[in-house]
């Protein structure tokens, strides 16, 4: 065989291969029930051609009586999974009649072992039945011989003993798949507990340590607060300030530790606007040029973790804006809207360029890999690009399932 020749064959077994897969997975795209019937068809006719041809032209009305009964046969053969006992019944009629129908009782014996689910043994014990009877009612001369007899009865065993092959075979992967599934259930259970013990820790860890820090960081500053110079208000706001600052940030904790511990994310829904503004009147009140745009009658009631998302990625945005864009207005815009898929919300944090250049913080990219990171646990679409005037955008969507009765609060 030449190079070319070889080259000629691998390209044609690889239009084959491909070919049959195409095929195969048309074949399993189709509906169940349309496979059934096409299976059932295919195996009907491949039983009549064959018989069909075998089948004897001798004797104008007998041959009119086998082929009835022949295409009475092969015809029933489509319903072998609703009634495969009407279909050995033709079949074995069929083949008293003329052997060369035999493919009929052995299409029909599979499908009675595989599909009968009741008197599976006296069906398969009727055409035997009939053979016996029909060699004691007919002439001597015109009997089966002991040797057709035994090939009739042939012609239903096997069969049939593939049938219950198949139908213990399949009863077996039923097992296997039922007993993988339950084997799969019984992990992800694991799993999940394993999560839950690990959030538990988490939440205690926080609680104990950012929680008391938290809490001896406000002891101080009250303490600074009582101990300032009197008249020396600048000291006292800026001890009200870190106070403050203190009481959100272990508000926020405690949200966290809420999520972590499971409490309320379900059923629970929160806005995120409360604290956003918080946090913008923070900044604000730290010189920063930041403005918070929101339709204050709309409420945007979120489960609390996606509300907890939402607020995370407002402050890394206007965090970023702080370090990259010194000295730029921001604007934050929260607002329901319409999407294809249903209600949304959407967040936007716009910058315009930094006024001080000099003052702005190398980006590790990190920030935004979060945000992005952030987002996709929450099914939210996030979109961050620079504007061509300058300036920076982060775009978050987030999608809102329908509020239960009870009502959101505030976060």
């Amino acid at each position: 065989m030449t190079g070319i020749q070889a080259a000629l064959q691998r390209r044609a077994q690889k239009r084959t291969l491909r070919w049959t897969r195409r095929a195969a997975h048309a074949w399993a795209a189709r509906p169940a029930a349309r496979r059934a019937m096409l299976t059932d068809a295919t195996v009907a006719v491949a039983v009549l051609v064959p018989s069909l041809v075998a089948l004897p032209s001798s004797g104008r009305p007998l041959f009119a009586v086998r082929l009835i009964a022949l295409l009475l046969a092969a015809s029933l053969l489509t319903l072998r999974r609703v009634a495969p006992w009407l279909a050995l019944l033709a079949a074995a009629v069929a083949t008293l009649l003329d052997y060369s129908a035999r493919l009929t009782v052995m299409a029909a014996s599979y499908a009675v072992a595989l599909y009968q689910r009741r008197f599976r043994t006296a069906v398969l014990l009727l055409p035997v039945a009939l053979g016996i009877l029909y060699t004691l009612d007919v002439p001597f001369d015109d009997r089966l011989d002991l040797d057709g007899f035994v090939a009739f009865t042939a012609d239903v065993l096997l069969p049939t003993l593939t049938g219950l092959a198949v139908r213990q075979q399949r009863r077996y992967g039923q097992a296997v798949r039922r007993g993988n599934r339950i084997v799969d259930g019984l992990i992800e259970d694991a799993a999940d507990l394993a999560v839950e013990r690990e959030r538990a820790r988490l939440a205690r860890d926080l609680h104990d340590g950012i929680g008391h820090q938290l809490s001896v960081a406000a002891l101080y500053a009250g303490v600074v607060e009582q101990r300032a110079p009197h008249g020396d208000e600048r000291l006292r706001a800026a001890s009200r300030t870190v106070q403050d600052a203190c009481a959100r940030a272990a508000g926020q904790l405690s949200d966290v530790l809420g999520v972590l511990r499971g409490q309320g994310g379900a059923h629970e829904r929160y806005s995120p606007r409360g604290s956003i503004a918080e946090l913008v009147q923070s900044l604000r009140s730290a010189g920063v040029d930041v403005r918070f745009d929101t339709p204050a009658d709309t409420p945007v009631p979120l489960p609390q973790e996606t509300a907890l998302t939402v607020f995370r990625i407002a402050q890394e945005a206007l965090t970023n804006a702080l370090k990259h864009a010194p000295g730029s207005r921001v604007t934050v815009t929260l607002a329901p809207e319409q999407g294809q898929d249903g209600g949304r919300v959407a967040l936007t944090v716009r910058n315009g360029p930094a006024r001080h250049p000099r003052w702005s913080a190398p980006s590790s990219g990190l920030g935004l890999r979060g945000m992005h990171e952030r987002a996709a646990s929450c099914g939210a679409t996030l979109t961050t690009e620079p504007l061509p005037e300058g300036g920076f955008v982060v775009h978050l969507s987030v999608p809102v399932t329908t509020p239960p009765k009870a009502g959101s609060r505030g976060a």
